[in-house]
């Protein structure tokens, strides 16, 4: 499911700093998503190890430059949101990283439970949602930003009932939570969230979806256009600040 902390939970580990007492010689971070394309695929990984941009054109050169790089080093890789479903194309992808010293990792996030199989996972970590008291302090914690001389009984309430809309995702948690800080004491505005038909008429495309939409359906049509202006951009497209 979307929404749950998957990669949250994957750059936690990759950024703890007992992965320095791991002793990684390579660590590095790709965003595969749904063009598992072998050869792109295939040079990222390599141009994420290397940090610097390969001109290759051939797959066999990649290959060859990536198997040099990872020979006898300890790496530490992560492929963050995968959906390939061919075997044949993972493991053409996975042929240079058979050659890293024992001890190396690859760490892949993933909704769907057929890749688990194709990659032949030997560990596998179902995400659930959160319980409900963590459900509360995650949305609480972003609607009052720590600040809760406001919180009164009838705000409490309609927030337990928008929390329970938001099906123990902590994406949803944090979206709705943000928005309603910006109407901390306005029993109207949560009024409005917790009643609108958002959550009816989207309910069963995705969990997320609903909160994701009321977010931006709130926004003030200046921030609309700065997200359309956004969307223009590939997915997982790394952009600087300064150049957006």
């Amino acid at each position: 499911m979307g929404g749950l902390g998957k990669t949250t939970l994957a750059q936690h580990i990759y950024n703890d700093p007992r992965m320095e007492e791991a002793d990684f010689h390579i660590k590095a971070w790709v965003c595969v998503s749904d063009d598992f394309n072998v050869f792109r695929l295939t040079k990222i990984i390599l141009e994420a190890i290397t940090k610097s941009k390969d001109n290759s054109r051939e797959l066999e050169m990649i290959h060859g430059r990536l198997k040099e790089k990872l020979t006898g080093k300890r790496f530490l890789l992560v492929l963050d949101d995968v959906w390939n479903e061919r075997r044949e194309e993972w493991e053409s992808v996975q042929t240079p990283l058979n050659h890293g010293a024992p001890g190396s990792r690859i760490l892949v996030t993933t909704r769907c439970e057929e890749v688990v199989c194709i990659m032949r996972s030997n560990k596998v970590y179902h995400l659930k949602q959160l319980q409900e008291d963590h459900c509360w302090q995650v949305f609480v914690k972003h609607a009052f930003q720590d600040d809760h001389s406001i919180l009164n009984a009838e705000l409490k309430e309609i927030g337990t009932k928008i929390v329970q809309k938001c099906k123990g995702l902590p994406l949803a948690l944090k979206s709705i939570g943000s928005l309603l800080h910006t109407a901390k004491s306005s029993i109207s505005e949560w009024e409005s969230v917790l009643l609108s038909n958002i959550w009816d008429i989207l309910k069963g495309e995705s969990e997320i979806i609903p909160a994701l939409l009321l977010s931006y359906h709130h926004l003030p049509s200046h921030l609309k256009m700065c997200l359309a202006c956004c969307a223009l951009f590939p997915k997982d497209y790394e952009f600087v600040k300064e150049h957006l």
